[in-house]
């Protein structure tokens, strides 16, 4: 948990390349994130080791890299696909760019894209659920877990959400075990998920778990939240 500091972003600045997205950067040091808002959605947040921000066209390469690498991970066939070819991707970038709910997440001071979170939607019981891809290089070695405990400390301080949900692959344990360290539990498990087909056309299938951690829960985790 971090001790957020917010910003709100002036009426008549809307930075839409990088080099003014990454204007927005200051020194953050120890326990310290900055994010910045527009139109009550974080636009930029800035901890000492991360930046997670809004995309933008420019990011067709990163997002490639990011693609590829998932296609060479124990999860190329346990999601959605995503597009392996720069036309595709050019695509793919210009998509995420132009909504709220994608955030790309880069390494300081490189900003590399390491991983990409969403925040797919919220229910009518006021559930968001959240979803990742991490660069295998990134992952198990606490960016991953800062970078998705800073959304959800976002989610639950700012979007008034009473829990936020997370559906993975029971047996990728690289891709569930920020969720846990986080304390988000397992609620549901689904034997027969399935999102690819093989080469004959039979779904290749796997068993899906739902996860979950509440306001409640998180409170009694993160006390100075």
């Amino acid at each position: 948990v971090k001790k957020i500091k917010f910003e709100t972003l002036p009426q008549d600045f809307s930075p839409s390349t990088l080099p003014e997205i990454l204007k927005l950067a200051k020194k953050i040091m120890g326990d310290i994130a900055l994010i910045y808002e527009r139109l009550n959605k974080p636009f930029f947040m800035e901890t000492d080791k991360l930046i997670i921000r809004r995309f933008t066209s420019e990011d067709t390469e990163a997002v490639l890299a990011l693609s590829l690498d998932r296609m060479n991970s124990s999860m190329k066939n346990l999601d959605h696909q995503w597009p392996t070819d720069r036309e595709g991707c050019k695509a793919a970038a210009a998509w995420f760019a132009g909504n709220d709910i994608s955030y790309a997440a880069c390494l300081k001071p490189s900003m590399k894209l390491i991983g990409y979170i969403s925040y797919n939607s919220v229910n009518d019981e006021g559930i968001l659920d959240l979803g990742h891809v991490w660069h295998t290089a990134y992952q198990d070695n606490s960016l991953d877990t800062e970078a998705l405990s800073l959304m959800i400390q976002y989610a639950f301080e700012k979007l008034g959400v009473r829990g936020v949900t997370a559906g993975n692959p029971l047996d990728v344990e690289e891709q569930i075990a920020p969720l846990k360290t986080i304390g988000m539990e397992i609620v549901e498990t689904r034997e027969k998920a399935s999102f690819v087909n093989d080469e004959n056309g039979n779904s290749i299938e796997f068993t899906g778990v739902k996860m979950l951690i509440t306001k409640e829960k998180w409170g009694a985790k993160n006390p100075e939240s």
